[in-house]
């Protein structure tokens, strides 16, 4: 029995297969990124909403954003190994290389996570062989939920947007420019409480400025994320994961198009993609 973890900033997908990838069950829990939550945290989440359904796993493989230093990854299996009883040691990974198993399974080419962040990497069939420095938000995520919606606020804040939408995101969201500011330079996971608008930047997805924010974004994106790439993999697969990928997809393609470059899949979520890679093309019960 295998418990297969996706986590992001914002979620966690947790699936329990057996040997042939066949769901026993499934659950899901909030993001699990030690950079923003500490290893009790981690653990009491897991202990409160995963134990519950994961009877008789003997091994778990996580993928998760925050993941990419060896201090993050001990922190992440420390607190699995301390909550669930297993008969194999945890294997943590990031989730940029979870992204690439999923969609590319053992072909080479590149993959990107548009979700709460964002990310991009080259892979060769086995592993990861470049990939750009992910900065956060702050610094960089051009295209992710947190900086699509960063932008759109701060239009709104501004009053620099149609009355329109300014009026129906305050009827929306009822606070006031004190408790937005105070959950975004106060409160932890800033990140995820500017994701959190990314239903409001869909229904306005085509007025001219939400339609600004989006291209503005995802050009950025490709110029940071794919085009810092060798060009040899520039004509390899590209394939993409993540909520704003899947959601904005005719966005993404017309950008792509701008570069003379296609995309040749974009997923949602890529559990399914990890099943399959962990229980027909690379079994991980040895």
């Amino acid at each position: 029995m295998l418990l297969i973890a996706d986590s992001g900033s914002t979620k966690t997908d947790w699936r329990l297969v057996d040997e042939e990838g066949n769901t026993i069950d499934a659950v899901q829990c909030k993001g699990l990124n030690p950079y923003f939550l500490t290893e009790s945290e981690i653990a009491r989440i897991i202990q409160n909403e995963v134990a519950p359904v994961a009877k008789g796993i003997e091994k778990v493989i996580f993928y998760g954003a925050g993941c990419g230093l060896p201090e993050k990854v001990c922190q992440v299996k420390n607190a699995i190994e301390s909550v669930l009883p297993l008969k194999y040691p945890t294997e943590v990974y990031g989730d940029i290389l979870g992204a690439a198993r999923s969609l590319l399974q053992d072909q080479q080419g590149i993959t990107c996570i548009l979700g709460t962040g964002a990310n991009s990497c080259v892979y060769d069939g086995h592993g990861i062989i470049d990939n750009v420095p992910s900065l956060g938000y702050i610094l960089a995520d051009w295209g992710s939920g947190t900086v699509l919606c960063k932008d759109l606020i701060s239009l709104i804040l501004q009053e620099k947007i149609d009355s329109e939408i300014k009026d129906d995101f305050h009827a929306t969201y009822p606070m006031d420019l004190r408790q937005m500011l105070d959950k975004i330079y106060n409160k932890p996971q800033a990140n995820r409480f500017l994701a959190s608008f990314t239903p409001f930047l869909l229904k306005y997805a085509h007025h001219k400025a939400c339609e600004k924010i989006l291209k503005d974004n995802f050009r950025k994106f490709f110029e940071y994320y794919v085009l810092a790439y060798d060009q040899q993999h520039l004509s390899e697969a590209i394939t993409f994961t993540g909520s704003i990928a899947y959601h904005f997809s005719d966005f993404l393609h017309a950008t792509a198009e701008e570069y003379g470059l296609e995309i040749n899949k974009i997923v949602q979520h890529p559990m399914n993609g990890l099943v399959k890679y962990h229980c027909q093309t690379v079994p991980a019960i040895k």
